[in-house]
């Protein structure tokens, strides 16, 4: 049986549930239908994200039209996830290692500004489009505990656990 391409896992994972994430110091800052461990993460990066898709912003509304022959919509997915009291960060940061560097825009905890995702720039993926992608979010290991775990007073390991990367500069 072949295995099941990354948008299956995602709609294979998702369900009903409401998973929920705080940071360290608590303050509440992700909903999502799929659990974290059940997200694609970053193979070509030593962060080893998770990758989680946002749903896209809202249409302005519009006149009713008659259907044309316009291209099918996409396919449903079940997941769904957003991201609750963060900070986005508009200037991006350059983040430079061993294997080259990346652009990317930071999402700090809105209470104590630690560092628990990232967007990155659309140039980064040859396309002819500019500034920061929004479609994806990049969440990194060791910045979020469920409620459960929160309740019961656990927090994350050390370092280890947290995918600490040995980055060289970062420039904002």
């Amino acid at each position: 049986m072949p295995s099941p391409s990354p948008s299956e896992k995602l709609s294979l994972a998702a369900s009903s549930t409401v998973y929920t994430y705080h940071c360290l110091c608590t303050h509440l800052l992700l909903a999502t239908s799929t659990p974290l461990d059940a997200l694609p993460t970053r193979n070509n990066s030593p962060d080893a994200a998770h990758m989680m898709p946002l749903p896209p912003p809202p249409a302005p509304p519009t006149k009713p039209r008659r259907p044309s022959n316009e291209s099918p919509a996409p396919p449903p997915t079940d997941h769904y996830g957003l991201l609750l009291s963060t900070r986005l960060e508009h200037a991006p940061a350059m983040v430079t290692s061993d294997s080259g560097f990346e652009k990317r825009y930071l999402q700090r905890c809105a209470r104590c500004n630690l560092v628990v995702g990232y967007h990155l720039d659309w140039h980064q993926f040859a396309a002819d489009r500019a500034g920061r992608r929004d479609d994806v979010v990049y969440l990194l290991p060791g910045g979020f505990v469920t409620t459960s775990e929160m309740i019961m007073g656990k927090t994350p390991a050390t370092s280890a656990a947290m995918g600490m990367v040995a980055v060289k500069e970062i420039k904002t």
